[in-house]
């Protein structure tokens, strides 16, 4: 029996990389799309900008033609420039939503039709953020993790007939090379207001990724689960 197939974006990144292993021990077939101009990861991979329409649905296409219909897609790419809103240029803003927002939906889209054609029953995953409903001094990254959290509400009801579940996790703080961007005094000061008084590892992210796409989480969907150690 052909194993299931499981998508990653942003799979070149420590949480990226992450999320496939677990799903890699999950019993999944992953497939990893990143810009990267090679695959960092122990998995299948394709090179990929998920902001050009054209290359995302092909991509899409050739890992459904190659492995079979996409199960589980994680939306787990993500930009972030650090400018504060004075300095925020429009082609800053249409990177921020297009990398954060518009490949999502649009990813989303593809694959659910694929699912839909081949029976129904699916997870869809989306990286949030915490700054979703705290705001941000990155403001254009604030809005466009806002949006992940309400496509995650508003997909789960058209796509809970067909057996696809819609889910996010919202990190706080991660040591990762995005995490690190932060200055270091709002970094600090962002760990010692959290309970756990420290950051997550990319590991911690994917296990709660691990659990949205497993049968112990058959009944979620809509959701967005905080994992921000009590930040």
């Amino acid at each position: 029996m052909s194993k299931p197939v499981a998508v990653v974006t942003g799979c070149n990144g420590l949480t990226g990389q992450a999320i496939a292993k677990n799903l890699s021990a999950r019993g999944y077939l992953v497939v990893g799309l990143d810009i990267g101009e090679s695959a960092k990861g122990d998995f299948a991979w394709q090179r990929c900008d998920i902001t050009d329409y054209t290359q995302l649905k092909a991509a899409v296409e050739a890992i459904d033609a190659q492995y079979g219909t996409i199960r589980v897609l994680v939306n787990n790419a993500g930009v972030w420039h650090g400018k504060t809103f004075f300095d925020i240029t429009p082609s800053d803003y249409d990177l921020t939503y297009g990398v954060n927002t518009r490949a999502p939906f649009f990813l989303a889209q593809e694959v659910a039709k694929r699912i839909i054609a081949a029976g129904g029953g699916g997870v869809i995953v989306n990286l949030a953020s915490i700054v979703a409903t705290t705001g941000s001094g990155v403001p254009d990254y604030g809005g466009s993790k806002a949006a992940i959290v309400n496509l995650t509400k508003s997909l789960a009801k058209p796509l809970g007939p067909h057996g696809i579940r819609v889910a996010a996790v919202s990190p706080g703080t991660i040591n990762t090379a995005m995490g690190e961007k932060v200055p270091k005094e709002i970094r600090d000061k962002l760990i010692a207001s959290s309970g756990l008084r420290r950051a997550a590892e990319p590991e911690e992210i994917a296990a709660a990724v691990g659990f949205l796409v497993s049968d112990d989480a058959r009944y979620v969907t809509g959701a967005t689960l905080d994992v921000n150690g009590g930040l």
